[in-house]
């Protein structure tokens, strides 16, 4: 045992905690986009909020790819869609304020192949 070490604790007047409410999905649009990404998923809402100096982003998580979005307003973040193959079933759509805790968002979406014209 040993007695001569000394235990620092953070002050803790100085700590803050910023509580925020779990974002709401109403719609998203497009529901479907191409399997090479890139397509400006728009989802619009209510509660969704941008605080950096508290760790407090908007993210999507479509299937299992995690994406930051953009804030626009407390009703409306957009999320740019990451490559996939996965073309065989829909996607859930999850949002969330810091990365980690998703709530599902009832949507999903869709990737296709780019169509491509053989004969006109």
């Amino acid at each position: 045992m040993v007695d001569d070490i000394e235990v620092v604790y953070p002050d803790s007047d100085n700590l803050e905690f910023y509580f925020y409410r779990e974002p709401y999905v109403k719609k998203i649009e497009p529901t479907s986009g191409l399997t090479s990404g890139g397509t400006k998923l728009e989802v619009t809402g209510a509660w969704f909020d941008e605080k950096p100096e508290y760790g407090v982003f908007p993210f999507c998580k479509i299937g299992g790819h995690v994406i930051r979005g953009q804030f626009i307003q407390t009703n409306r973040i957009i999320c740019k869609t990451p490559p996939s193959e996965d073309t065989g079933q829909p996607s859930a759509v999850q949002v969330s304020l810091n990365g980690v805790d998703f709530k599902d968002s009832g949507f999903s979406f869709s990737y296709y192949q780019k169509p491509a014209i053989i004969d006109i």
